[in-house]
């Protein structure tokens, strides 16, 4: 059941009316149910992939308890170590499984030995990619004493793990930060009810708008072998474009369903395309992502006394500098090893999602000392607007370049595509109408400009104000309810729907 839908619309107006007519005791009960329901929509009511999400939920749930009774530190870390160690292979196993036996048998190829292993035929339990970290940190918040007192009721941690509107494509919710609204905490706020309804329609607005119409471009350039040579570029940015708005509008959409229920969740996303560099970047794309990966990935690792001892190693060996550095770069590339592999089971998601802004971001702080004397050599004001601007501008250059190979069929077809711009790079096909046939006419494509232009302007404006959202509401009562019909309005023109459209899956619904 897709978030986008008439189908979904229904439910969760159904689910919402419940939810503020039952007293606030039972409002997570009526929640419960509606993720249940929800979940098993999804799955077209397959009750054994399901169950796994519920096993995973109740062994978090179990251990979680355990590990505050059982005496001893090293029998809590073994506890809360096979369990973690349990939730990754089960995703892992169910999500990626693809990526290990593709390289077993190109390994046997390699050495001349048919290995010959097989896909197995299962479904992915929905959503597996967030649960399962949700639950892997919220048992080392348990661990570390972050979480004071761990759910004692087992319904409820299933609510937790499976809140129906962060199920699709997230964020990643910490329980200290949701436990107290979701379990009956929320109060009615006619001001939060309507800017949960405001940004429901600007993430409506992204989604079937922009992403959609961009994914029929998208798909033309990449699906029918025109992402050579020049297309390169022009297919890498619509892609790109395809994937902030539909990312971002999932994100808007599923953060203001929450806030109708008087539930925050976490932000994902600050405006990314207005940063400095790729380190920036990624603070501020997926931020719950990133949050996630340094507080129980990142931090955890270099704090392991494996990283200590090599820290010791590294000082008597190389010196103090040295003792600092390498620990880190280690602990650098295995974090991004894990966003790219955690994006997909492929080379294609582990070089374009994460190596190369590894190697963009281990290289800009390695060489940092010789940019620094470039700059200073040709007289650069680094303070200056227009270097700013030049420094947005490259890193949504590489930002474009890299996530582009998650499109591409497989890491060896973007390699080659984008070794193409340098061998057969005719820049006349932005000229001589191949551009107005990538299944976009001059109506859509003026459609996809206003968007882009309308998502500028928003993002300029919450730089200098803030939340857009209470801006508008300070200005006047009717501006703010005029923007908000005129995003309905823009929806029900121009949104991608009706009986001949099949709603795309949200793409970060697939890693």
């Amino acid at each position: 059941m897709s978030i986008v839908t008439l189908r979904f619309f229904i439910f969760a107006g159904f689910i919402l009316a419940e939810y503020w007519l039952c007293p606030p005791k039972g409002r997570w009960v009526v929640l419960l149910l509606g993720s249940g329901y929800f979940l098993l929509a999804c799955t077209e009511y397959d009750l054994g992939v399901c169950a796994v999400f519920a096993a995973e939920a109740l062994l978090t749930w179990a251990v979680a308890l355990a590990i505050r009774r059982i005496p001893g530190e090293r029998a809590r870390w073994a506890l809360t170590g096979l369990t973690v160690t349990a939730l990754a292979t089960v995703m892992i196993l169910y999500k990626d499984i693809a990526f290990f036996i593709n390289n077993i048998n190109g390994i046997g190829g390699l050495l001349g030995k048919d290995v010959g292993l097989e896909m197995p035929q299962w479904l992915a339990p929905f959503g597996v990619s967030y649960f399962t970290l949700i639950l892997i940190g919220y048992l080392l918040d348990v661990r570390w004493e972050t979480v004071e007192q761990p759910q004692r009721n087992p319904l409820k941690m299933l609510l937790f793990a499976g809140y129906f509107p962060q199920l699709t494509s997230g964020p990643f919710s910490r329980y200290n930060d949701i436990s107290e609204t979701l379990f009956g905490g929320a109060v009615w706020d006619r001001q939060r009810f309507y800017f949960g309804l405001q940004r429901f329609l600007w993430g409506l607005f992204k989604k079937l708008v922009l992403a959609d119409r961009l994914g029929m471009a998208v798909s033309v350039v990449y699906d029918n072998g025109l992402c050579q040579g020049a297309m390169v570029p022009v297919g890498a940015l619509l892609f790109v474009g395809q994937l902030y708005a539909d990312f971002s509008g999932c994100m808007d959409i599923v953060i203001g369903l929450s806030e109708l229920f008087g539930i925050p969740l976490a932000e994902n996303f600050r405006r990314p395309f207005s940063s400095e560099n790729l380190s920036v970047f990624w603070r501020r794309w997926h931020m719950t992502l990133g949050f996630w990966l340094k507080d129980y990935l990142l931090y955890p690792t270099l704090k392991s006394r494996w990283m200590g001892k090599l820290r010791k190693g590294c000082k008597k060996r190389f010196g103090k500098k040295a003792s600092r550095e390498i620990p880190t770069y280690i602990g650098m590339f295995i974090t991004w090893f894990c966003i790219g592999f955690w994006h997909g089971g492929s080379w294609k998601y582990i070089f374009g999602s994460g190596l190369f802004f590894f190697a963009m971001i281990a290289g800009g702080m390695l060489l940092k000392p010789v940019f620094q004397k470039m700059t200073d050599a040709l007289h650069i004001n680094t303070q200056s607007r227009g270097w700013r601007y030049f420094q947005r501008l490259r890193t949504a250059c590489l930002f474009t370049a890299s996530v582009s190979f998650d499109r591409f069929v497989s890491f060896r077809a973007g390699l080659q595509a984008w070794k193409s711009v340098l061998t057969s790079f005719d820049p006349r096909v932005w000229v001589d109408g191949t551009l107005l046939n990538l299944g976009l006419d001059g109506k859509n494509l003026l459609v996809c400009g206003g968007c882009l232009v309308a998502m500028l302007a928003v993002s300029l404006l919450q730089e200098r104000v803030g939340s857009v959202r209470a801006w508008l509401a300070e200005k006047h009562t009717l501006l703010s309810a005029g923007v908000s019909l005129l995003l309905l309005l823009a929806v029900l023109k121009f949104g991608c729907y009706g009986p001949d459209y099949q709603a795309a899956t949200f793409i970060y619904a697939g890693f």
